[in-house]
């Protein structure tokens, strides 16, 4: 299967979701990743505000803020086709929408990808290997192909974006844990 197919089929089944099945599941997802050792023990983490088709991250943000930790959300640059991280100290007023009418962060704090200790990464698809098949851009892929970069890649989403098989390149970055309703998969290939 072709990225573009996959990406379809995903997109497909997470349409036959229902509003409460998604709402359901994104609670599931938000207690797992709560109760993940390297989320607790992380004090500066990367998380992403998710968009209508994606599990709700806005608890798994609150809850981080809630908790003490310095929480940043990506902020891009869609000339460089780059992205940094930006410190939110309050999700009501320091998000607005980017080039891409994603909710960023308006605050220049930013904190250095070798300080970053935990990165929540979108995708359309996982796989139990650890790869993921993004929307595109390359955004995640060069951040946290960044030499510098270190911190534990954990992916999220529903588990109708879990594959047998992602379509992959070389310089697609694999996350080494990706936490769904049904729970936390361990990734084989990619190495913490």
């Amino acid at each position: 299967m072709e990225k573009a197919q996959a990406r379809q089929a995903i997109q497909e089944r997470i349409e036959r979701l229902s509003p409460e099945q998604r709402r359901d599941a994104s609670e599931c997802i938000r207690r797992h990743l709560a109760a993940l050792p390297e989320f607790q023990q992380a004090q500066r983490v990367l998380l992403f505000v998710s968009i209508a088709d994606e599990a709700d991250t806005l608890p798994i943000l609150r809850d981080a803020l809630a908790a003490g930790k310095t929480v940043a959300v990506p902020k891009v640059n869609p000339k460089q086709k780059t992205m940094d991280a930006r410190v939110i100290r309050d999700l009501d007023t320091g998000l607005a929408p980017g080039p891409y009418g994603i909710p960023e962060p308006q605050g220049r704090d930013g904190v250095p990808v070798e300080d970053i200790d935990f990165v929540l990464v979108p995708a359309r698809g996982f796989d139990r290997s650890g790869n993921r098949l993004g929307r595109g851009g390359g955004y995640y892929d060069r951040y946290i192909g960044d030499p510098d970069f270190r911190a534990v890649r954990c992916g999220v989403g529903y588990a109708a974006q879990m594959l047998d098989h992602v379509p992959h390149d070389e310089h697609d970055r694999p996350v080494h844990m990706v936490v769904t309703e049904d729970g936390v998969v361990r990734c084989g290939e990619a190495v913490l």
